[in-house]
């Protein structure tokens, strides 16, 4: 008989041990699969474009800077474009005319979003008026029809617009409206005069694109080329074709860069995790066959043949269930492009792209995997002689192989090391080095585990004999002449306790930290902030409050790094605050360590001592750094402080990073008070205008930071259930196959509730390791990290948190021994062993 026809034998004789091996296969497809295809769509993904729908070609500023490894780090601002530039892209040969585009944040009661446009960009769209006539004069306006109905006024009404909270009255002119089935609402919109929109933009020298429309019977592609052939000066991007999108909604391309980093950031741990998950249920499988490949090897099967017999199974059943996988893979990744619309991380009509690509990685790379393991699983079995081959399949060897013990040893010094590594190395570096070391401490612990299971049993016999005589000792008993079984049922439970662990008190540990810094850090008695900014005259307004003492304007930003991690080049991008340093002192505290943030100015930057250790600069250095629209500045050093995670870890002068802002308005103001301003007017006067207390802005902050750790904890909930559903499938794949075991023990008179009791006490044994050494995994880790982000050892780890995550993993330990053993239990025993034997 061929290898090939003895493997699919076996696999059907033995078909309740490969179904374990199944399923972790199958699951570990699906989410490889659910990730690669997030980060295929962030990569190529996007939203079709709808004001821009008339264009051929959208020019625009190039919204990201592209890192040494190529992947382009968006920015977070606008880019705009010289307007002498529309000139020079209406010679260009093939197009009909070209238009300037800026769009202008408002607000208008009763609507979010809205951004006002002026009235030559209405060509660009689907858009034609249906009502009235186009805006002639500075207080003329058309609104979209959308807007008009969601506002319920029409032509020949008056509506309040302000922008940066300043309020005018326009009159409504007009009503366009796109063709019936064509998206247009996205972002509301209305007309101005192309002047009057300029005026509010404040910047009448620059645009945000130039939108083409072309001739007749032009392609847009090579219109694009000759576009770009025409501007060799500028760092422009022309989009196409639905890419016009990208230009016309900037969040799409952050959210794209976002679902990258998220779908990165999981695809390590998920591999290796899933590596450890199907490693583990092949070796529990083989474990399971020992007495079978020993009987190979008595009738002269050599090493080779049971390795290739081995590895036929792990092939035919590892295929068809990576193939299985996949279609649950891409519902998965509908599910979690869902649960991330809904949180905020992706916009609501944010689809996905879907091709073969993220299938054809997981299934390669998910059977390349069993492979390797069901190798490394049946090595012990295909070297050991026959004769000792036939021994260990009756007991287990005492003692395990000097080079899993000594690897062991090694994993476990190189996690301790890792996540000590910010007690010597400064900056994020570290804390990346501290993260990794959870994983390795649980290979240590699974490489250990046989010795560990031994160890435990050994500790709690006596008190479990003495608490249950009968059921305690059978339960030590079992468990330290199977410990290389439970270790095996171990290793998932303790992987699901620290990874659970690791990642949500990371969380934890960095919003807590940042309330605090936040808290502490605003000596303010009121902050003004505003729904769409805060223009100059709302700001003036506040300093001349009676009772105002201080008054100091902030703007925030994002900006990018150029620096060396570890000797590479590398781009990071910092969250950046722009402060006036009149009154600051009185206003907000940042903790300044070194050097006086008075000295802001043009040529001056600030920063958090996480950001300047990353960065490897110190007092009186320059760094070298990118604004939000892409605009270089080569910044000196002047202070170092300890609160960034409350404010941002870069500080600029407030009129540097404003001029580098889309809308270049304040997003608030601190205010300090002698308790008699009266500063609740501000919100009647100025629309979209807001009046909070410190209590208040500490909230917002707070839900603001929730926000982005429920876009972590969601995709973390995804590889939780993946690690749950290993949990109950090896826990089930070790009870099931004691039933010979719980035959014998009833037929020398061991009683079904005493067996019943024997394995409810191994549950909680078993669980009781996992909850120990998955702590004791997690709590270096995080020491490490606390570290490293908040300088304290004391990671936030909120206890009824930690007791959930406790009591998931005994729930399901018990459930998953519990069932089987009760299912195995109402077999006649003597049917049990004749079936068996």
């Amino acid at each position: 008989m061929s290898v090939r026809l003895l493997a699919l034998a076996s696999i059907r004789h033995r078909w309740g041990g490969f179904a374990g091996v199944f399923v972790a296969v199958l699951c570990a497809s699906a989410l490889i699969t659910a990730l690669g295809v997030l980060f295929e769509s962030g990569l190529r993904a996007g939203v079709a474009p709808q004001r821009y729908a008339g264009a051929a070609v959208v020019v625009g500023g190039r919204q990201a800077v592209p890192d040494e490894a190529g992947i382009e780090v968006p920015l977070v601002e606008r880019v705009p474009l010289p307007a002498d530039a529309v000139g020079r892209v209406a010679v260009v040969p093939g197009v009909d005319r070209a238009i300037g585009e800026t769009a202008v944040p408002v607000v208008v009661p009763g609507a979010e979003g809205v951004r006002a446009h002026g009235w030559s960009s209405a060509a660009l769209t689907p858009l034609a008026v249906r009502e009235g006539a186009e805006p002639k004069g500075p207080r003329e306006l058309v609104l979209d029809a959308g807007l008009a109905d969601r506002l319920g006024v029409g032509v020949g009404d008056e509506l309040p617009v302000a922008v940066g909270g300043v309020p005018e009255r326009y009159a409504v002119t007009g009503v366009a409206a796109a063709p019936e089935g064509v998206r247009t609402g996205r972002q509301p919109a209305l007309f101005l005069t192309d002047e009057r929109a300029r005026a509010l933009a404040g910047r009448p020298d620059q645009v945000d694109v130039i939108g083409v429309l072309a001739r007749p019977g032009v392609d847009p592609d090579e219109l694009a080329g000759r576009i770009r052939a025409a501007l060799p000066d500028l760092d422009v991007a022309t989009h196409t074709g639905d890419d016009r999108g990208d230009a016309e909604f900037l969040d799409v391309g952050r959210a794209r860069s976002e679902l990258v980093l998220v779908s990165l950031s999981f695809a390590g741990t998920t591999l290796m995790i899933s590596v450890l998950v199907v490693a583990g249920t092949l070796g529990l499988s083989i474990q399971q066959r020992k007495r079978e490949l020993a009987l190979l090897r008595a009738v002269a099967a050599t090493p080779r043949q049971i390795h290739r017999l081995v590895g036929a199974e792990v092939l035919a059943v590892a295929g068809v269930a990576a193939l299985l996988g996949v279609a649950p893979g891409y519902g998965v990744a509908h599910l979690l492009r869902s649960a991330f619309a809904a949180s905020g991380l992706l916009p609501a009509d944010f689809g996905l792209a879907i091709g073969p690509l993220p299938a054809v990685a997981a299934v390669l790379l998910v059977v390349a995997t069993a492979r390797v393991a069901g190798w490394v699983a049946a090595r012990r079995a295909a070297r050991t002689a026959p004769v000792e081959a036939l021994r260990e399949a009756a007991v287990e060897p005492a003692r395990l192989g000097r080079v899993r013990v000594a690897l062991g040893w090694t994993c476990a010094a190189l996690g301790l090391g890792s996540a000590a590594v910010p007690l010597f190395l400064p900056g994020e570096q570290a804390v990346a080095g501290a993260a990794a070391s959870a994983l390795l401490l649980v290979l240590a612990a699974a490489l250990s585990g046989p010795r560990l299971v031994v160890a435990a049993a050994r500790l709690a016999g006596r008190p479990l004999r003495a608490v249950a005589p009968v059921g305690g000792h059978l339960a030590v008993a079992s468990v330290t002449a199977s410990a290389r079984r439970l270790a095996t049922v171990v290793t998932p439970l303790v992987l699901a306790v620290a990874v659970a662990s690791v990642q949500i008190f990371t969380q934890t540990t960095v919003s807590a930290a940042a309330a605090e810094q936040a808290d502490a850090g605003v000596v303010a008695d009121v902050v003004v902030s505003g729904e769409a900014g805060l223009a100059p005259a709302v700001v003036d307004a506040v300093r001349a409050t009676p009772g105002v003492r201080a008054a100091t304007p902030v703007v925030r930003s994002q900006v990018l790094v150029r620096h060396l991690m570890a000797g590479e080049p590398q781009i990071s991008p910092y969250a950046a605050q722009g402060l006036a340093v009149d009154g600051l002192d009185r206003t907000l505290d940042l903790r300044v360590s070194q050097g006086d943030l008075a000295e802001l100015d043009g040529d001056a930057v600030a920063l958090s001592v996480l950001a300047a250790e990353t960065i490897g600069v110190g007092l009186g250095e320059r760094i070298d750094l990118r604004l939000g629209d892409g605009a270089q500045l080569r910044p000196r050093v002047v202070a170092l402080y300890g609160r960034g995670l409350g404010f941002g870890d870069v500080t600029l002068s407030r009129d540097v990073l404003a001029a580098h802002t889309t809308t270049r308005l304040d997003q608030s103001v601190l205010v300090r008070t002698d308790g008699t301003a009266e500063l609740g007017a501000l919100a009647d006067r100025f629309p979209g205008v807001s009046v909070l207390d410190r209590a208040a802005l500490s909230a917002a902050g707070q839900t603001q930071r929730d926000a982005q750790s429920w876009i972590n904890l969601l995709a973390l909930l995804v590889v939780l259930g993946y690690l749950a559903i290993s949990v109950v499938n090896t826990l089930v794949m070790a009870t099931v196959e004691r039933s010979r075991e719980f035959a014998l023990l009833r037929l020398v008179g061991t009683g079904r509730r005493q067996v019943l009791r024997m394995t409810r006490i191994e549950a909680l044994l078993v669980i009781g390791i996992a909850v120990v050494v998955g702590t004791g995994a997690a709590v270096p880790t995080l020491v490490g990290i606390s570290l490293g982000l908040t300088g304290s050892p004391m990671p936030s780890a909120p206890p009824l948190v930690y007791l959930a995550i406790v009591g998931v993993t005994a729930v399901l330990g018990l459930l998953a021994i519990g069932i089987p053993t009760r299912v195995a239990l109402r077999s006649r025993p003597v049917e049990v062993i004749g079936a068996q034997g």
